[in-house]
């Protein structure tokens, strides 16, 4: 006995991969938003009202009402109003006085290994939005918490992973890092990406957290506990002031650099007295180790303010530290990375 197919749905069952992976990223992106506060994230919208799913990180040092800023780059408030309990990295936020926003459903059935996944958000620069990278799940851990090796970077953080048929299987939350050690073995910091392990929480995490919304369960602050190591922000070797603001440590930088290729590197400051270090990461049978290249304390006679100028040895990723000459010492200041042609 034969069923008939209505056009439409033939063409969804014989949709090429491509086509498929268009569809989703085009549809779910129309839902997804950048969540502006202190820095940036991403988030995605779960109802037509307005509610919004992000990560607590994203918005839980920043201010009780936010921007988010939908694929077509129109602005608009949300409030913060709760965070997941538990230390769970969930945070909801509502678009008050809105009807009819395009909005995504969470899957019914649990994500498994192997299964194709979309995610999309912002990364590394809020102009960034409506980005769609696809992966596959390699690994369900013992606490659901699902990897995938779609591409994630620093501002994917609150934006959905989705299933084929567009729907939410998970929040993307985090990528997993690499070490760096300083001469004598000691972890100084973390590289984040570049592995292909990458986290979402999942799905079923959501579902609590939105029926924990609708009972009115949330916490008011966020409950995560602070992290203790330093993550490196990655730049590239383009000129581009950046403002940074230490409080008594440091900030670290990571660039891909070329053998023979000239670097300028500079860190101005009128509140604090600039220290830099440009450093090779080499890889070693203990994970990542630090190459000591260059380091400036003052400009000149009368100029606190550091610069670099250097040749790099080799290809690679080179780590810039700023921080301040003196121990402990808080302020603002202004770092440039340029090549030398």
């Amino acid at each position: 006995m034969f069923t008939l197919v209505g056009i439409s749905s033939l063409k969804t069952v014989l949709a090429s991969p491509a086509e498929e992976a268009n569809r989703v990223c085009t549809k779910g992106g129309a839902a997804v938003v950048t969540v502006k506060s202190s820095g940036h994230g991403s988030g995605f919208l779960v109802s037509q009202d307005g509610l919004i799913i992000t990560n607590a990180h994203v918005v839980h040092d920043g201010p009780s009402v936010v921007t988010v800023v939908f694929r077509d780059g129109r602005q608009v408030p949300a409030d913060v109003i709760g965070f997941a309990r538990g230390g769970v990295d969930l945070a909801a936020l509502k678009i008050q006085n809105r009807k009819n926003l395009p909005y995504l459903r969470l899957a019914a059935d649990k994500a498994k290994v192997g299964y194709p996944v979309f995610a999309i958000g912002s990364p590394l620069d809020a102009d960034n939005r409506d980005t769609c990278t696809q992966g596959n799940i390699s690994r369900i851990r013992p606490d659901g918490t699902i990897q995938h090796t779609a591409i994630l970077n620093r501002g994917n953080s609150g934006g959905p992973l989705l299933n084929t048929k567009g729907e939410v299987i998970g929040v993307n939350t985090s990528v997993a890092v690499s070490p760096v050690l300083d001469d004598a073995g000691n972890q100084v910091a973390v590289i984040p990406g570049g592995t292909g392990i990458n986290f979402s929480q999942p799905g079923e995490k959501v579902k609590s957290f939105l029926a924990d919304i609708k009972q009115n369960k949330v916490s008011p602050v966020s409950t995560l506990n602070k992290p203790q190591e330093k993550t490196l922000q990655s730049i590239t070797l383009d000129g581009q002031v950046i403002k940074g603001s230490l409080n008594g440590s440091f900030d670290g930088y990571i660039f891909l650099g070329q053998a023979g290729q000239t670097v300028v590197i500079e860190m101005n400051s009128k509140e604090i007295n600039p220290f830099l270090t440009l450093a090779q990461i080499i890889e070693s049978a203990n994970g990542k180790e630090l190459k000591e290249i260059a380091e400036n304390d003052d400009t000149g006679a009368g100029n606190f303010n550091a610069q670099i100028v250097t040749t790099l040895p080799a290809d690679g990723i080179y780590l810039i530290v700023a921080k301040s000459a003196q121990t402990g010492e808080n302020g603002n200041y202004s770092l440039r990375a340029a090549a030398r042609d």
